[in-house]
């Protein structure tokens, strides 16, 4: 009966731990690539289209990093309390591309 159950937990699928490391790695560095790509034209645009002066767009430039880098607190929370690590990643995935969308316009 013993020999049985450890073939069956042997014959299972490893989830979690390693396997997950490269789509977690590369959703951040594509993450990190586009916001940083989107610094230089989000300036433009707000001193630009909203006339704003370079120390108020650098100010809601700076207030902006300042909320991305510190989402993951929050999402830490709700993958903890709620959701899971893996549906909390595809919609932090699928919120951030969204977002991404929307100011190209």
């Amino acid at each position: 009966m013993r020999e049985e159950m450890n073939q069956q937990t042997q014959t299972r699928k490893i989830k979690g731990g390693l396997i997950t490391m490269p789509f977690i790695i590369a959703n951040e560095a594509f993450e990190k690539v586009a916001s940083y790509g989107l610094v230089p034209n989000m300036i433009l645009y707000l001193m630009n289209d909203y006339k704003f002066g370079i120390a108020k767009g650098t100010n809601i430039i700076f207030l902006w990093s300042a909320a991305t880098n510190f989402a993951p607190i929050l999402g830490a929370f709700l993958s903890d309390s709620y959701l899971g690590r893996f549906l909390t990643i595809g919609f932090g995935s699928l919120f951030s591309l969204l977002v991404m969308f929307t100011s190209l316009s």
